[in-house]
C-alpha cells in the first residue's frame, strides 16, 4: 500500500506541475519565437536558470521566497512542506525544458500561416487555435510529456522546499532515499523499478512524437525542394 501512495503522490504532483506550466511556458515560448531583443534575450536568460543550478538552491529559494520573511510569506502560509510545495518545486525545475521544447515546436509553425489567417479576419486567439495549436500540437504534447517526466522525478527542490514527510510530501523520489538510507534495498529497488517504468513509458511517447514531428519537418523540406 505504502508503495501505491508514494506512486499515485508522484503521479499527482507531476501531473499539477505538468497543468500549470503549460499556459505560462506556452505564452512565454510564443513570446521567444517571435523576438530576438534584449528583452527576449533576459526572458530566456531568467527562464533557464533553473537548469544552471542545484535543484537544492532552487528549493532553498522558494523555500525563503514562500517563507515567513520572503515576498510571498504572509500570503501562503501553510505551504511550504506540503504536496502544493512539491507541484511548486517540480515545476519551477522542469518550466525551463518544457519552454524549450515548445520553442522548438511553435518555431516550426509557417508565420506565413498565420499571417493569412489574420488577414482573413481571424483574431490572436482564434489564430493560435485554429492554425498555430494544431501544427506545433506534436511538439506540444511532447514538451509536456519532458515536463512530466522530469516533475516525476524531481528529489534535489521538492526535499527542501516540501520535505521528505511520510503519508505527505514523500514521493518516489524521497521514498528511494529514505530506503536506501534505511538500508532496505529491497523496497528501494521496488520503488526504482516504479520510477523506470512510468518514467520509460512516458519517454517512450516523447521520442515518438519528437520523431513525428522530424518526419514531418523532411517532409515538408522535401516538398518545398
Amino acid at each position: 500500500m505504502q508503495l501505491l501512495d508514494v506512486t499515485l503522490l508522484s503521479l499527482q504532483t507531476a501531473l499539477v506541475a505538468t497543468v500549470g506550466m503549460a499556459i505560462p511556458a506556452f505564452f512565454i515560448a510564443s513570446y521567444l519565437v517571435r523576438n530576438t531583443g534584449r528583452v527576449a534575450f533576459i526572458l530566456d536568460l531568467m527562464v533557464s536558470m533553473p537548469l544552471a543550478l542545484p535543484p537544492v538552491a532552487v528549493g532553498f529559494v522558494l523555500l525563503w521566497f514562500f517563507g515567513a520573511t520572503g515576498p510571498l510569506g504572509p500570503l501562503s502560509e501553510g505551504l511550504a512542506f506540503s504536496w502544493v510545495a512539491m507541484s511548486i518545486a517540480s515545476a519551477v525545475v522542469s518550466f525551463p525544458l518544457v519552454v524549450r521544447a515548445f520553442v522548438a515546436g511553435l518555431g516550426e509553425v509557417d508565420p506565413r500561416l498565420v499571417f493569412a489567417a489574420r488577414n482573413l479576419g481571424a483574431g490572436r486567439l482564434r489564430a493560435t487555435w485554429d492554425v498555430i495549436l494544431p501544427l506545433a500540437k506534436r511538439g506540444i504534447a511532447a514538451g509536456l510529456l519532458l515536463g512530466f517526466v522530469r516533475s516525476f522525478a524531481e528529489f534535489g527542490a521538492t526535499i527542501v522546499f516540501a520535505g521528505n514527510i511520510p503519508g505527505s510530501t514523500q514521493g518516489l523520489p524521497s521514498a528511494i532515499f529514505s530506503r536506501i538510507s534505511a538500508g532496505d534495498f529491497s523496497e528501494a529497488w521496488s520503488l526504482a523499478a516504479v520510477s523506470i517504468v512510468i518514467g520509460g513509458i512516458a519517454l517512450a511517447v516523447h521520442n515518438r512524437l519528437v520523431a513525428q514531428q522530424r518526419n514531418r519537418m523532411v517532409a515538408r523540406s522535401g516538398s518545398n525542394g
